[in-house]
């Protein structure tokens, strides 16, 4: 049972009548929690107010600098090495573009690339996660 891991969202009602959850692999479960992870601000988890990444709290104004890229990379590859132990050897990139949103009064907002390569830590195996979040404000791909 140890190995069972459960797809997201999770079926509330699916549980309460007693159903069979949806299952995943542990790559999967992985790259679920990284989402979760890359998408939670400090405070917002009440178990743990550490949990989430810097993301959240950086001034947006400020993404053309290298420390401001920087400052995201190294939080988002210290709070994987906290809450993902099923990994090891991570090493985070981070990208800022530029997007044109078009149909929406053709605005450009900042995208925010971030790849995450590391190694699963029971088999040695190679693992890589890629996600995409638009910034100032903050939604997802």
């Amino acid at each position: 049972m140890a190995d069972t891991y459960y797809r997201l969202p999770l079926d509330l009602e699916g549980i309460v009548s007693r159903q069979q959850l949806p299952r995943c692999s542990a790559q999967e479960s992985i790259a679920q929690h990284l989402y979760l992870l890359l998408t939670t601000h400090f405070g917002e988890s009440r178990y743990d107010p550490g949990f989430g990444c810097q993301v959240w709290e950086q001034d947006f104004e400020a993404m053309t600098n290298m420390s401001w890229k920087d400052t995201v990379q190294y939080s988002i590859e210290a709070a994987v090495r906290e809450y993902e132990p099923r990994l090891v050897r991570v090493r985070a990139q981070v990208t800022i573009l530029d997007f044109e949103l078009r149909n929406v009064s053709q605005r450009i907002r900042k995208r925010l690339e971030v790849t995450i390569n590391a190694a699963l830590h029971r088999t040695n195996e190679p693992f890589a996660f890629q996600a995409s979040l638009f910034v100032a404000p903050l939604s997802v791909d």
